[in-house]
């Protein structure tokens, strides 16, 4: 199957009820920082209810920076061939998988270096400190 992207109402999107993934309001500005600076460009993953809810799998940390944006709507891929278990599980899996792994501190002092004069870090929670070298 391939995915294909739509656009649909934020306000249409319900949370899952048992998500585990916190979302600090901190997190929320970072994200909405990220949304105004580069724009929203990784879609809300959603999957229909028996009744045709649809309910975030995976992005709820993004709509609700797009909810504090006043967005109206967002772009959203549907795993609706997702079996229940599969979609509850795939919520905890897609979140887990990020916190996997870690950085490269060398690349990732280059990429802060080399960027910190064009873009304010610390509005995404990034901190380059040219004073620690």
């Amino acid at each position: 199957m391939s995915l294909q992207i739509i656009e649909m109402k934020v306000a249409d999107l319900v949370p899952y009820a048992m998500n585990a993934k916190q979302h600090p309001a901190e997190q929320v500005a970072q994200i909405a920082a990220s949304i105004e600076e580069f724009g929203m460009n990784d879609p809300v993953a959603v999957w229909h209810d028996a009744d045709g809810v649809p309910i975030i799998v995976e992005g709820h940390g993004r709509v609700l920076a797009l909810q504090k944006l006043k967005r109206k709507t967002c772009p959203v891929i549907c795993l609706d061939d997702l079996s229940d278990a599969q979609r509850r599980a795939y919520t905890l899996v897609h979140n887990q998988l990020t916190l996997n792994s870690g950085w490269d501190a060398d690349k990732l002092e280059t990429e802060l270096e080399n960027i910190s004069n064009d873009i304010e870090l610390g509005k995404f929670g990034l901190e380059y400190d040219p004073e620690k070298e």
